[in-house]
């Protein structure tokens, strides 16, 4: 890792990987900042292992920047400054209604995967995740203290496939609606996600 550089970590969505699209424009965009997107392992046990992992290697004041899915891994990272776009805090409800299916990974995975079987197992596995999120005690500690004033979240308001708008205004403050749907599109994240992050950035 570069110890000269800004960290941004990007967390994917289901299905997707760390050589999403997003990650990419992160990448391109932020030529200054170091953009590290991990594909997170699709059984929550092992994703939380491999996240605090992450964790425990970047400085503290590292960006964490999470959409759908990846907005629920991002807000467990405890002491970080973070950034939500429509995060999905119950994967385990878009999970349920594929038991006994062979989903496909949208993006290529390091690991070569191409898909990955959904069981009433995984559904449980991130359900029990999903009971304790929100729980300070619970996630993936970083070295300073935690604050609900680290983390912010981006809602499209024609986000047709998850709203947690509700469920996250009971715990954080910062919420901020875009004209948009579910999946983060380049203008959104050229528009509004890059000036967050160079916020962030000019406010060390």
């Amino acid at each position: 890792m570069d110890k000269k550089k800004q960290q941004v970590v990007y967390l994917h969505g289901l299905s997707s990987s760390g050589q999403s699209t997003t990650a990419q424009r992160l990448r391109r965009t932020l030529p200054k900042h170091e953009v590290i997107s991990p594909d997170i392992p699709v059984q929550p046990e092992l994703a939380l292992t491999e996240l605090r992992r992450l964790a425990s290697l970047l400085r503290p004041d590292a960006i964490i920047v999470g959409t759908s899915m990846g907005g629920m891994f991002a807000q467990l990272f405890r002491g970080f400054r973070r950034i939500l776009i429509n995060p999905s805090f119950h994967p385990s409800r878009h999970l349920s209604g594929s038991v006994g299916k062979r989903l496909p990974f949208h993006n290529p995975r390091v690991d070569g995967a191409v898909d990955f079987q959904v069981t009433d197992k995984l559904v449980k596995k991130y359900e029990k995740l999903e009971e304790r999120q929100f729980d300070p005690k619970f996630g993936i500690q970083g070295r300073n203290p935690d604050s609900r004033d680290q983390v912010c979240a981006f809602f499209g308001t024609r986000d047709t496939v998850v709203n947690c708008k509700e469920e996250y205004l009971a715990h954080y403050g910062d919420a901020r609606d875009f004209d948009g749907e579910h999946r983060l599109d380049p203008n959104t994240t050229i528009t509004l996600i890059v000036p967050r992050i160079l916020e962030l950035t000019a406010a060390e």
